[in-house]
């Protein structure tokens, strides 16, 4: 297999980067070119499930040449979301789940981060938001998030996280009590607190490194130009005599 690629950029994969890639096949030799190296992952993987395996002869081989694949994807962003918030997800399982989306040329994982029932983050600005998990053993390191950003990086899969506010924010409460409304009302984050701003800023800012990537030029822990916040079912019911 010939590989040519026209840009051997290999920063960060952002949204919109152009995976397209053509593979042309014969009996004697195969040819994929594209213009990306996201592009030419994407016809690598088209690649291998081509391949078959002679258990007669032990031998690699094409059926059906010549074979001639022009692909590009329908949609840039093609996701799944994973919520270790709810369900504290293992390093080994989510790099796992990173290769299994390579396999149907997924690119984006969601990491769906924090919620009401577990803060399992590492924030080296605000340190005690992660006494919000629910065990000492279940939390990331920033060390821990950047080998899996890196490894999604290397598979073409864009990593972006999300945080979800000013809802569902209950675990932000245990390592800072002040920033939720009081002790029997928990969420939403209290608005009337600048302390508030201050911790969801300071957030932001390891996670985006306060500008966005350009390429070659990753900025945060995770250089993707995506957050999500959530910000989902903001009741305030429990406001209504304040």
């Amino acid at each position: 297999l010939k590989i040519h690629v026209d840009d051997l950029d290999e920063s960060h994969p952002q949204l919109g980067v152009d995976e397209s890639y053509d593979l042309d096949i014969t009996s004697s030799d195969a040819t994929l070119k594209a213009k990306t190296v996201w592009g030419a992952l994407r016809g690598l993987e088209t690649f291998s499930q081509i391949v078959s395996f002679n258990f007669e002869d032990e031998t690699y081989y094409i059926p059906s040449t010549p074979i001639s694949v022009d692909d590009a994807p329908r949609f840039p962003h093609r996701g799944l979301m994973i919520d270790s918030a709810r369900h504290f997800e293992t390093l080994d399982a989510i790099r796992s789940i990173i290769d299994s989306l390579t396999y149907a040329k997924l690119n984006t994982l969601h990491w769906h981060m924090v919620d009401t029932q577990s803060f399992p983050f590492q924030s080296k600005t605000y340190p005690n938001l992660w006494d919000g998990a629910y065990s000492v053993e279940e939390r990331y390191t920033q060390d821990d998030i950047a080998t899996i950003v890196e490894y999604a990086r290397l598979r073409g899969v864009r990593v972006y996280v999300e945080f979800d506010v000013p809802g569902h924010a209950q675990s932000w409460c245990k390592g800072y009590p002040e920033i939720c409304p009081s002790e029997t009302c928990t969420t939403p984050l209290n608005v009337a607190n600048n302390k508030t701003f201050d911790v969801i800023g300071g957030l932001l800012e390891e996670v985006t490194g306060g500008t966005s990537s350009t390429k070659g030029k990753p900025s945060g822990l995770f250089p993707d130009n995506f957050v999500h916040l959530g910000g989902d079912e903001v009741d305030t019911s429990c406001w209504s005599n304040t």
